[in-house]
């Protein structure tokens, strides 16, 4: 009988400290899903910051030699929108669906950070269109949404960004 109560007691013990490190596990669980949103927050704000600092010309080595020094870090706008045109330039004058593009930039090595990495490609070449003259501007939307290509490509073309006008009933 002394061993049942032994032996009782034993599976007591683990049974307690197993309540305890699952408690401690769950709690660890939500400090880092409160870490990660943190985190995810902080993130954006950098995403933004570094968009605003972007306007800066910067060398291409000085580039790619701070691309290379921060994976975890977005390609800087200006050389991810220059992979983009390279790629473009190789579609033969053929548009391009974003989603394509995208992933086509990302398996050249471009970083696009972002919930949707195609959607912040085309905000960033709507972002670089819309800061340039009319004459510089570099992306078009050719034949449907969706669809980019070059503006030495498809001159006559809407820019990307470019709002349709609702026509008005008389």
């Amino acid at each position: 009988m002394a061993h049942k109560d032994a032996n009782g007691s034993f599976k007591d013990t683990l049974r307690g400290e197993r309540d305890k490190l699952q408690r401690d596990m769950e709690q660890l669980r939500q400090e880092i899903v409160e870490r990660e949103a943190s985190l995810r927050a902080k993130e954006t704000r950098l995403e933004h910051i570094l968009a605003l600092l972007d306007d800066e010309p910067k060398k291409p080595a000085q580039q790619l030699r701070k691309a290379k020094e921060s994976p975890g870090r977005s390609t800087p706008s200006a050389q991810l929108l220059d992979m983009a045109v390279e790629v473009l330039r190789g579609q033969k004058s053929e548009p391009m669906h974003y989603r394509d593009l995208a992933d086509e930039l990302m398996r050249r090595g471009a970083v696009i950070r972002g919930k949707d990495p195609a959607a912040s490609l085309v905000a960033r070449m709507t972002q670089d269109d819309n800061r340039r003259a009319e004459s510089e501007r570099r992306f078009v939307r050719p034949v449907s949404k969706g669809f980019y290509a070059l503006r030495e490509d498809y001159p006559n073309a809407r820019n990307v960004g470019a709002k349709r006008k609702r026509k008005t009933s008389e």
